[in-house]
């Protein structure tokens, strides 16, 4: 049961290495927006995060920043050092090793080594670096702060393990907000077999650890219900993804325009190039290549808009594909005009990251709210496709069946041509608003504490 307003708050440390102004909106967002409606749910929060006076290799500033507007200035927020070179320490090294022979032999080995350590040795991920800083640091906080109970969000999934040893330190309940799964995902069937073994019992510490587990997915519950039977079901918790409704507002004046331009296809947020990681739209621009091919008619009545990062890598695969004048990268936009741009599309792109059933893409609770555009998720069978067909969002395909990814924009435009183009109903997406969800977020606290 929540607290009445006229009671003292309740303090609860948010361990977030994913914080702005570092890294795209999406790693952030969900973290953001607990902490803008914690207040008033009887929860003070309180953020460790990684100092950002410089950027970092795996820290660059990248659209984020923004968010840090939402967050109320009763709010404190604690950064530490995270471990790991600044980007201006990588800039010099890279200038005094170009000096001379010498110079540059210094810096292959000390840097080689470096590099070779944060990648083999340092589990389950190099971010493991901040952790001694964070939790030297969250000590004092939770004992100078009051803190109640500490609540540690993932991936980097070293997080986790910041969240377990403070509360290893602390006696602090802990609770932890597993964004993206760990273990049996394509990240970690990656590795060699030793260090799956080792992550396998660092996740099973963690977790034990924790007083309560959260998940994003229904499709994450279960399995981590499945990995871990000693543990109480109960433990482990649903809290999904969703959207700001009250961001939404505005858009409601928007009237979208259709038959006067081309037909638009909107994806929002960014793709990647990485063998685990991977969102690589290589099938998609196979089956554009195909309907333009099979249907020359179409030639300048197609534009596929990317807002977000798009690699020059794709750049250039669309650029070989002779798809120059339909993929447009557009880079970040303000989250205002990416909305507008949403409302006014025909259709709304939607990539998983290649082989994470358990995943469902943040865009797809926002392409819902704004109520209009059919969605076309390109995804393995799962979680997000589930989601997708329930709700009568729009057409799940694989990424790579171009057959099938042809005909369902082929679909979607045909009835764009008609008086009555598909349309999706904003209908049940209150249940997935940031303020319910906070809601369900500050009970599962209170539980704890």
């Amino acid at each position: 049961m929540l607290q009445s307003r006229e009671e003292k708050a309740k303090k609860v440390l948010m361990v977030a290495r994913a914080f702005p102004p570092f890294l795209p909106v999406g790693y952030s967002i969900r973290v953001i927006k607990f902490i803008k409606y914690l207040p008033a749910l009887g929860w003070q929060p309180v953020v460790l995060s990684v100092d950002d006076q410089q950027e970092y290799e795996t820290l660059p500033k990248v659209g984020s920043e923004a968010l840090l507007s939402e967050i109320q200035p009763t709010v404190k927020i604690i950064r530490t050092m995270p471990g790991e070179p600044s980007l201006r320490y990588l800039q010099k090294e890279k200038e005094f090793g170009g000096k001379n022979f010498v110079t540059r032999l210094l810096v292959k080995i000390f840097g080689g080594a470096r590099r070779w350590v944060f990648r083999n040795i340092f589990l389950p991920d190099r971010m493991i670096t901040w952790l001694p800083f964070a939790v030297g640091k969250g000590r004092q906080v939770v004992k100078d702060e009051g803190i109640d109970v500490i609540f540690a969000t993932c991936p980097p999934h070293s997080s986790a393990l910041t969240g377990a040893v403070l509360k290893l330190f602390s006696g602090k309940p802990l609770v932890l907000d597993f964004r993206d799964d760990w273990i049996d995902t394509p990240w970690h069937l990656a590795k060699p077999a030793m260090v799956r073994m080792i992550e396998k019992l660092l996740e099973k510490w963690a977790v034990k650890m924790a007083d309560k587990v959260i998940l994003v997915t229904e499709w994450s519950r279960k399995a981590f219900q499945e990995r871990y039977p000693a543990q109480p079901r109960d433990k482990f918790i649903l809290i999904s993804n969703g959207c700001d409704l009250g961001e939404l507002e505005a858009l409601k004046s928007i009237v979208p325009v259709h038959h006067t331009a081309k037909f638009t296809v909107v994806h929002a947020g960014s793709l990647n190039v990485s063998t685990v990681w991977g969102r690589s739209p290589a099938g998609l621009f196979q089956a554009i290549q195909k309907l333009l091919r099979e249907n020359p008619q179409l030639k300048g009545s197609l534009v596929f808009k990317f807002a977000g990062d798009l690699p020059d890598e794709f750049r250039k695969l669309a650029d070989e594909m002779g798809l120059t004048d339909v993929i447009r990268g557009l880079g970040h936009l303000p989250h205002a005009e990416v909305l507008r741009m949403i409302k006014s599309a025909d259709l709304l792109l939607a990539m998983n990251y290649e082989g994470w059933a358990t995943l469902i893409p943040g865009k797809i609770y926002e392409y819902w709210a704004v109520g209009g555009p059919p969605i076309l998720l390109l995804s393995c069978p799962g979680a997000a496709a589930d989601f997708v067909c329930e709700h009568a969002l729009g057409i799940a395909v694989e990424p790579y069946d171009a057959d099938g990814i042809q005909q369902a924009i082929l679909q979607v435009y045909r009835q764009s041509k008609t008086s009555s183009p598909l349309r999706i109903k904003p209908d049940g997406v209150e249940a997935f608003d940031r303020k319910t969800l906070t809601h369900q977020l500050a009970q599962v606290l209170f539980t704890v504490s």
